[in-house]
């Protein structure tokens, strides 16, 4: 299957007091309390490739947009906010200390990433080896459908074994960061459901076909832009509901051949593939 998974793209507008709070000379964005999730442009450890003729990854500071619903350092960009382009740079880091409301899913950090519970029903509950993934935010205005996180399927893990185990196979921090904000896994009361962890096929697993977040190796004083697909690309097949997820029957191209049309353009866009990022 080829699924377009819509989240929102919105960032946290920047004011002390409200979800951000001063430190001496730090500005911490505390961890998400809001009952929306929001993304951040942020910068983190990882590994990366250039193409897919890369022989092994390089690792290096990667800038990327992405979701990190707990704490980090923010340095706030001197212009007003908006949708496309970041307020400002986020330095993620894990702490319990104020634990907020909200998880993060997907979640890249780590040996490979994972994928739990946003709009986890129906078809989504059942995914296999190879299915395709394309986590992004529908701007129809400009008709783009930004891309932060692609997402190829290689095994999961069922919520009633995380339940009955403890999670024990999965590190302090996801567990911390998502699995325990979440009934449906650790969060007391837990409840019987349908949900995966879903596990991603890594470049290490396949190196033709794997997971990874368009990202950079530096940015200008004004950050850039996600990856986008043209909503108006017959190819594609795009849908232009900016919430929800669509399963992308209509577009002839098989998981791997549309991902490799993304790859492509992510090339063209600038950006470098990144297959690794270290967990905060």
């Amino acid at each position: 299957m080829k699924i377009q998974l819509n989240h929102p793209g919105h960032q946290k507008p920047f004011k002390i007091g409200k979800g951000y709070r001063q430190i001496a000379n730090s500005i911490i964005r505390e961890w998400n309390n809001d009952n929306v999730h929001y993304r951040k442009f942020i910068q983190n450890n990882g590994h990366y490739i250039d193409g897919l003729n890369d022989l092994n990854p390089k690792q290096a500071e990667l800038y990327f947009w992405g979701e990190w619903e707990g704490n980090s350092f923010f340095n706030p960009f001197s212009r007003a906010n908006n949708r496309i382009l970041p307020n400002g740079l986020h330095k993620l880091f894990h702490s319990t200390v104020i634990k907020g409301i909200q998880n993060t899913d997907p979640y890249i950090y780590g040996d490979n990433f994972k994928y739990c519970v946003c709009k986890q029903t129906g078809r989504l509950t059942n995914l296999f080896l190879d299915d395709l993934i394309l986590f992004g935010t529908v701007v129809p205005s400009l008709n783009k459908f930004y891309i932060d996180t692609v997402y190829v399927i290689k095994d999961h893990d069922t919520s009633t074994n995380v339940q009955v185990t403890g999670g024990a196979n999965y590190s302090k921090v996801y567990k911390e960061e998502t699995l325990e904000q979440l009934n449906q896994y650790l969060k007391k009361p837990t409840f019987t459901n349908n949900n995966r962890v879903y596990h991603s096929k890594t470049w290490w697993d396949d190196k033709e076909f794997f997971s990874f977040v368009p990202c950079k190796l530096s940015y200008d004083n004004i950050g850039f832009e996600r990856l986008f697909l043209d909503l108006n690309n017959q190819i594609f097949q795009l849908s232009r509901n900016p919430t929800g997820k669509s399963f992308l029957g209509r577009c002839r191209l098989s998981p791997k051949d549309l991902w490799k049309e993304i790859v492509k353009i992510s090339k063209e866009q600038g950006f470098k593939l990144g297959v690794k990022f270290d967990e905060p």
